[in-house]
């Protein structure tokens, strides 16, 4: 029960002098030791001290955790420019901000979805600006499945393989790929409409279950339209990020040129994503059999011109 109200945070997104009221707290063995009240402030002396005891995580509040992540979503230019992390380390910094704000938002009422939802490009802004980086983005992204529900973290990888993606075959402005980055963010968002029961099972779901999940892009498309939080081209994707080449997919049975180039594109990331990730009734596939699987039994489902971009994309 403790684990469930008090959630770990990294030492390395903490500035002192500038932490909003949350307090902190130290894990011992099974207890949780406050450290820092709300009303106190976090110093220079605290920072250095637990890292002198070689203590990198402290604890919050669950009820906190949205100010928390509120904060490190404010101060990222500032933590991630700390010459003190190594690259990979800003990137786990990074993508964990990202993490934690879908889940955020993915578990906000529906009527608060526009104003959590303008965060959504900063966030994008970081991911565009960290796949750049020499230490592999992928390879971080996929050291921190085991650390946050797989939908959150799938929603994040999506997002930068996509963006990669976009960025190495298409001549796009900034905005236009922030506009695609939140679409492939929120590509799975209608998925909070589903069963719990049904998205959770270990077995093969039934007809009747699959046709439940795939009622996700319709209910994503037509919530975040309403609310007129998305663009049209991240609408677009939330829409039909599973139609295939060959019409096979859903919702509408679209193929070929039908499709958007974005909603093709981030089908391939959605699918890679999903094979390179162990899941209750399958273990991750390597990076190779994954490619080798979506070229042979998934023939007909993508795009050969974007899949092979992807292909040399990973490989290059």
């Amino acid at each position: 029960m403790s684990d469930e109200i008090y959630k770990a945070v990294s030492l390395d997104t903490l500035l002192p002098e500038t932490l909003p009221g949350v307090a902190l707290f130290v894990k011992h063995n099974t207890n949780y030791v406050l450290y820092k009240a709300s009303d106190m402030p976090f110093t220079e002396k605290d920072k250095a001290r637990l890292i002198d005891r070689n203590t990198r995580e402290l604890h919050v509040y669950s009820g906190e955790l949205s100010d928390y992540n509120q904060y490190v979503e404010a101060n990222l230019p500032t933590i991630l420019q700390d010459v003190n992390l190594s690259p990979k380390k800003r990137q786990e910094i990074m993508c964990q901000a990202s993490i934690n704000y879908v889940q955020e938002v993915f578990n906000i009422p529906s009527k608060e979805i526009k104003k959590n939802m303008g965060r959504s490009k900063a966030i994008i802004r970081h991911i565009l600006n960290d796949k750049l980086e020499e230490t592999n983005l992928f390879e971080t992204l996929a050291g921190l499945v085991g650390h946050s529900s797989y939908t959150y973290v799938h929603s994040v990888q999506v997002c930068a393989y996509a963006l990669s993606l976009h960025a190495q075959t298409m001549k796009l402005t900034e905005e236009e790929l922030i506009d695609i980055g939140v679409g492939a963010l929120f590509h799975d968002y209608g998925k909070i409409y589903i069963p719990l029961d049904i998205l959770d099972k270990p077995d093969k779901l039934t007809h009747s279950e699959f046709d439940k999940v795939k009622m996700h892009c319709d209910y994503g498309y037509d919530m975040l339209k309403m609310h007129n939080v998305l663009h049209p081209l991240s609408l677009n994707i939330l829409k039909h990020h599973h139609e295939k080449i060959n019409g096979k997919g859903y919702p509408e049975g679209l193929k070929g040129h039908e499709i958007g180039k974005s909603a093709k594109i981030t089908a391939i990331a959605d699918v890679f994503s999903a094979l390179t990730t162990t899941r209750p009734y399958r273990e991750a596939l390597d990076r190779e059999s994954a490619l080798d699987t979506m070229y042979t039994s998934m023939e007909g489902s993508f795009d050969v011109y974007y899949l092979s971009g992807f292909a040399a994309m990973l490989t290059g």
